[in-house]
């Protein structure tokens, strides 16, 4: 089990999450991911790590089948410009790989930006910092995790 995971079970235990542990080949991707636990891409999470225009790191919480929308990132995060961070940085902050980063329990606490269409599922599945396994929770469960942070000026998620 890495050290990312047992955070990750670590906090579920300690706030006392419901959550399913689902063993899988090693997925990179929400639709291999989806096809492998049968479930709509819609269903599963996906965590990027974002570099905003001042360096600062975030991480922004999609429903597996939607696409960044850059413009809506950036303001909702209250920055002119974000791009993906460099998969080194990403390793060294959250403590595993592009790919199977977590909603939350990363290594450096990191600001966490939480699309609102995740609540819209009753139960949605993200990677643990591992490839080859998934864990599903609630998603008003993964929201009280995230804690995720509002943008004052919208008064809403990105």
């Amino acid at each position: 089990m890495s050290a990312v995971e047992e955070k990750i079970i670590g906090i579920l235990k300690e706030q006392q999450i419901d959550y399913q542990v689902f063993e899988h080949e090693p997925v990179y991707t929400n639709p291999t991911m989806a096809a492998a636990l049968g479930v709509s891409e819609s269903e599963t999470v996906k965590s990027l790590v974002l570099l905003t225009r001042e360096k600062q790191m975030v991480v922004l919480v999609l429903p597996g089948d939607k696409k960044v929308d850059w413009k809506k990132a950036a303001a909702g995060i209250g920055t002119k410009k974000v791009s993906f961070a460099k998969p080194e940085e990403v390793l060294e902050k959250v403590g595993c790989e592009v790919g199977c980063v977590p909603p939350f329990g990363q290594w450096v606490p990191l600001p966490i930006y939480l699309d609102p269409d995740i609540t819209q599922k009753e139960f949605v599945y993200f990677n643990p910092g591992v490839h080859h396994k998934s864990y599903k929770v609630r998603s008003r469960d993964l929201k009280k995790l995230c804690q995720p942070k509002m943008d004052s000026a919208q008064g809403r998620m990105p």
